[in-house]
Order: C-alpha cells, then structure tokens, then sequence
C-alpha cells in the first residue's frame, strides 16, 4: 500500500510539473515576437521631379549617393538611373548630410571620382516611438527640412516638402520632391 502511495505521488507530482512546465510555455503572447511585417524606423522617400515641367518624373543619371563622413556609397545608389531615392537617418542627431553625384563615375573600389555633387543637409527632431515589447522602440522624424548649398554648377533646382510641418512616420509615401 506504501508503496503504491508512493508511486501515486511521485506520478502526480510529475504530471503537476508537466502542467506547470506547459502552462509557462505556452503562455508567451504573440507580442513576444516581433513579426517581419512590423513598421520599424522610417526612411526618408524623395521623387525627382522635372523642373520644366513640375508634375513629370525624370531620372536622374547615373545616381551615386554618400553619406557626409562615410567613406561609403550608399548601397543600390552606385551610379544608377533612378526616379526615387530612399535615404536613412540617424536616429540619435538631429541632422544627416548627404552628397547626391549626377553623372558619377566610380571606380573599382567604390571609389566616386567624378560627377555633379550636391550637398543636402536633411534636419528633423528624432521621437522615440514604443513599439511593442518584442520589437521595443522605433524613431520617427518630426519637423522634417531638407537644405542644399547653392553653388554655380546646382544641378538641384528646388527642394519642396509634400506637407507644412513635413513628418517621417512610414515609407509609404513621398517626403520631399527635388526638382532637377
């Protein structure tokens, strides 16, 4: 009798910690994973746009894009013909330079020798946004500008925001059009 006392503890002490073991492991949330699909920290989408004709799209040839005080060309922007540029900002200043080559050529070590350069100044207030306890917080950018310096061989035109009081929240849409 003892002995199956015994036994009946031991299996229900085991099945106690089984339910226990199964309860904690199921019990995560589907907030503890953060899912591919989560909005993280937005880019800043900018269009080229005819400066002869205001509505029309153009290219811009031979596209290199650099970031000031990076060595690197941005990825996807070595001397391509492109309508649209996606640019990153750095979440903890309240500014990111960029050099836009037109015409660029590039060497074999990603080297940008040559083409029309203009300087943009992209200023904005970065704002810690929570996202969820998985994903933890994104930035968005409020009070958005975007400056270039004037020289005389600009091939940037005019920079315009689509909005008063320009924000980046999502890269869905356009930000800023640069007219060429």
């Amino acid at each position: 009798m003892r002995k199956i006392n015994y036994n009946l503890k031991k299996i229900l002490g085991l099945l106690s910690c089984s339910i226990l073991f199964l309860t904690l492991a199921l019990s995560c949330e589907r907030d503890d994973i953060c899912a591919a699909d989560t909005p993280t920290t937005p880019r800043l989408v900018i269009d080229f746009l005819n400066i002869s004709d205001l509505a029309s799209p153009k290219t811009v040839p031979l596209l290199a894009i650099k970031g000031v005080g990076n060595d690197m060309i941005l990825e996807n922007f070595r001397a391509v013909n492109t309508r649209q540029i996606i640019l990153p900002l750095k979440t903890n200043e309240n500014s990111t330079q960029f050099s836009l080559y037109r015409n660029a050529e590039i060497d074999g070590n990603e080297t940008i020798i040559s083409g029309n350069e203009d300087l943009i100044t992209i200023t904005y207030t970065p704002i810690e946004v929570f996202v969820s306890r998985a994903c933890g917080y994104k930035t968005i950018y409020k009070d958005v500008a975007i400056q270039f310096e004037n020289d005389t061989d600009n091939w940037i035109q005019v920079i315009l925001p689509l909005n008063d009081n320009q924000s980046v929240e999502d890269e869905t849409t356009t930000h800023f059009n640069i007219f060429h």
